[in-house]
């Protein structure tokens, strides 16, 4: 979460409030404080519902990477220089993807298709193993390690899994 963003749209919340409490209308101070403490708690309000849901999506990604479906398919992958070592051919359903990096600096996993864009949010470390889940529908995947920098461009080795 970008706590910047936060602090700064907070600010900007409570400066717009100052700028409407210092017009020159009939209003009194007190009653020109009310409405620009209003102002500021609905932007407050706002600013919670967007930290709210970027937490919630973060609580998924780290659920997905920590706890695979017990019924899930799980699909060993191995990621060296420049290649991937996988399965090119799985059953549709609940998979996980069990990464392991053989490499040696950090790679991340990408699989990509039928509406499905997934990757770790931490690359894989050197030696280290994550495990990326999914529901996967038939059809063609690519699947890929990353560029950093440009999550759209293949590092390496790309490999088109076919999902039936």
């Amino acid at each position: 979460m970008n706590t910047k963003f936060y602090s700064a749209l907070f600010a900007a919340a409570l400066s717009s409030g100052v700028v409407i409490a210092a017009d020159s209308s009939d209003k009194s101070f007190g009653e020109k404080t009310s409405e620009t403490l209003g102002k500021v708690k609905d932007k407050t309000v706002e600013a919670g519902k967007v930290v709210a849901e970027d937490t919630k999506k973060a609580a998924t990604n780290v659920k997905d990477a920590v706890m695979p479906d017990k019924d899930a398919l799980k699909v060993e992958v191995t990621l060296n220089e420049h290649h991937i070592q996988m399965e090119r051919e799985v059953p549709a359903g609940k998979t996980a993807f069990v990464v392991r990096n053989n490499g040696k600096e950090r790679q991340n996993f990408k699989i990509e298709g039928n509406g499905l864009d997934k990757e770790f949010m931490i690359a894989v470390a050197p030696n280290d193993t994550k495990t990326l889940s999914v529901d996967l529908k038939r059809g063609d995947y690519k699947v890929f390690v990353p560029q950093p920098n440009n999550d759209s461009a293949p590092k390496g080795n790309e490999l088109t899994l076919k999902v039936k």
